[in-house]
């Protein structure tokens, strides 16, 4: 091993921008369940089809998992695919958000 290696003590943290992106992806998710449960979720769709194009396609960057998931969840699917695809949604995005430490290259 070399000398650099055996003698660090060095301790790797997620970037402050990592935990803030992690709080942000949380935080919506769970703004979304509950419109989810208040049955609102449908007027949230309503919302974001009648915006003018450019400012639909600007909300669907910003928030697409989170739109995504309105739009499945407010489709003519059964309930069992959307509740696993809606659920499948919040875990992964939610999972892809935790914060990681900075490797080194």
């Amino acid at each position: 091993m070399s000398k650099s290696a055996i003698g660090s003590t060095e301790v790797r943290r997620a970037p402050a921008s990592s935990k803030g992106w992690f709080v942000w992806m949380t935080g919506l998710w769970v703004i979304f369940f509950v419109l989810m449960q208040s049955g609102e979720l449908d007027d949230l769709a309503a919302w974001i089809r009648d915006l003018p194009i450019v400012v639909e396609l600007l909300v669907w960057l910003v928030f697409f998992p989170q739109v995504l998931a309105t739009a499945v969840w407010t489709s003519d699917w059964s309930e069992g695919l959307r509740v696993t695809l809606v659920t499948l949604f919040a875990v992964v995005w939610t999972l892809v958000s935790v914060p990681r430490p900075k490797t080194r290259r």
